[in-house]
């Protein structure tokens, strides 16, 4: 694990414009590169990630948990700000009219470093881009006919279907009643795979975890009564919430509406500088669970700590004196030195 230095968190610094970019670009630019200026002093005040404290107060100084944090904070971190860096890039790219190829070069960086997401960020960044240190990323998606298979009054049997290394079955019972106990019974069907649910302003939405979405969006279909669905399976083709990935497909497919997609791209990237404040938080936590293992907080403790241990040693019979004894015995060299350092 190598520890992160912060201050390289800055946006890098651009190439100035040409003459012919104007005062709108310089406008554009400057918005831009303002929506990263907080993420950049609070990168400078961070210091150098992870602190590591004199000496520890237990055995290990970092456990498999603390380990995990440190890890995910900073592969978060590099994702985020190689992201963060391509956007405004292609944004400034964008904003001073640059020519098709250099504008479709910039964006098929953007689109394989999306690809590589998942491998990139150690998936602690999902699919919306948003982080997600301790809860597994997850795919967002809608169905097609949602609406109607949830607001259809007929009552109908709903076998699902999941296919890949071997075919799972699992079936629904919908009433028709109302699509809250629709949406219930499929949350029930649906949910041995991960599958969940919600209704939100009258509108179907679907969530999976991301390592099994490649198999949920090409193998799972249903079949009904002839209601809903016929009475054959039919493949449900779930769709993926929109994002920065279907932006980027627009965007290589049309390079001369470039300028019509730049809102959406300054949106992306305060996104992108909104989730990096999150993570100064985490990382901030990180810091003080590291500094909670300091083995001494003040000279006060330290006395505190050698009269309690004089007490136990005095009041102590044969074996406490003689476990000190090996204690000294074996103590490290490097830990005495760090004692003394610490002292000094």
């Amino acid at each position: 694990m190598i520890p992160i230095n912060s201050q390289s968190a800055a946006a890098t610094s651009l190439t100035s414009t040409p003459a012919r970019s104007g005062q709108a670009a310089r406008v554009q630019s400057g918005r831009s590169l303002s929506a990263i200026s907080e993420t950049r002093q609070a990168a400078r005040e961070t210091g150098s990630f992870p602190d590591r404290p004199l000496i520890s107060a237990r055995p290990v100084r970092y456990n498999v948990q603390l380990n995990h944090n440190i890890t995910a904070v900073q592969q978060a971190d590099n994702f985020l700000r190689g992201m963060e860096q391509q956007v405004l890039q292609l944004t400034h790219l964008i904003a001073r009219r640059a020519g098709s190829g250099e504008i479709s070069r910039q964006a098929g960086s953007l689109q394989t470093m999306l690809a590589n997401r998942e491998h990139l960020s150690g998936g602690t960044v999902d699919r919306q881009l948003q982080l997600q240190l301790q809860d597994r990323a997850k795919v967002n998606f809608s169905l097609s006919d949602g609406e109607a298979l949830l607001n259809n009054p007929q009552p109908e049997v709903l076998t699902f279907s999941l296919a890949g290394r071997r075919r799972e079955i699992s079936a629904a019972v919908l009433e028709g009643d109302s699509a809250q106990r629709n949406l219930l019974r499929l949350n029930q069907a649906l949910g041995k795979w991960g599958i969940h649910g919600k209704l939100s302003a009258q509108k179907l939405s679907f969530q999976v975890d991301e390592q099994r979405w490649p198999q949920v969006s090409q193998h799972l279909s249903v079949k009904g009564n002839g209601e809903r669905y016929p009475q054959e399976f039919y493949p449900l083709n779930p769709k993926p919430a929109g994002g920065l990935e279907e932006m980027l497909h627009q965007l290589t497919g049309a390079t001369g509406q470039a300028r019509t997609l730049l809102a959406s791209l300054e949106a992306a990237l305060e996104d992108l500088t909104g989730q990096r404040r999150q993570l100064q938080s985490a990382r901030e936590k990180v810091h003080q669970r590291i500094e909670s293992m300091a083995t001494w907080s003040d000279d006060a403790s330290a006395l505190q700590a050698a009269q309690a241990l004089s007490e136990q040693l005095g009041n102590g019979g044969f074996s406490i004196v003689s476990q000190a004894i090996a204690g000294q015995a074996n103590l490290p060299g490097a830990r005495v030195r760090n004692v003394l350092a610490g002292s000094a």
